[in-house]
């Protein structure tokens, strides 16, 4: 894997996602309080997730990912003719400025919804990844996202509690059903 030039100081912590499920990685982070990036590679997708002592404060999915403006129409947040307005905007200052930055700037959004529907886009990719049956992990301490991008915070335990019911639900091999009172 090749460095970029905030892993100047190498990989703290790599393995494979064979022999050591991601779902106890984020345990391990969780009980140690770490801080950095943690990089997943697989063979369809990469992910990206920054934690600040155990929490998660940002996540993304390389490919596949729902994209911001989907998100925003899909909630009915905004409508296409806006959202069209804001990729051109976008678009003409060749994507260096944040979609969600126009969109909020524009005066279509308020930025704590954008920050919530970010944090949603965020966990989704979590959840995406707890799946990963294959791939390599690598951890960079002490690394964090850049400074424009919207932080979360997000407790390991909730989410990985959260991941695990969601496959347990959409296994179709779970024959298990849960007593009701």
């Amino acid at each position: 894997m090749k460095l970029d030039s905030r892993h100047k100081s190498g990989v703290s912590l790599q393995g494979n996602i064979a022999a050591i499920e991601l779902n106890n990685i984020f345990q391990f982070f969780d009980y140690a309080s770490v801080s950095g990036e943690l990089r997943i590679i697989s063979d369809h997708n990469n992910a990206s997730f920054f934690f600040q002592k155990g929490v998660l404060i940002f996540g993304a999915l390389s490919k596949n990912q729902k994209r911001i403006g989907d998100l925003l129409i899909e909630a009915g947040l905004i409508d296409t003719v806006k959202l069209k307005q804001c990729l051109k905007i976008h678009n003409q200052h060749g994507m260096r400025r944040r979609l969600g930055d126009i969109i909020v700037r524009k005066g279509f959004l308020k930025f704590e919804t954008l920050a919530e529907v970010l944090q949603f886009q965020a966990r989704e990719a979590f959840f995406e990844i707890l799946s990963w049956k294959r791939g390599m992990f690598f951890f960079y301490a002490n690394q964090y996202p850049s400074p424009e991008e919207i932080l979360i915070n997000e407790r390991i335990d909730h989410l990985l509690l959260e991941g695990i019911v969601r496959i347990d639900n959409s296994d179709p091999n779970n024959t298990e059903s849960i007593p009701l009172p």
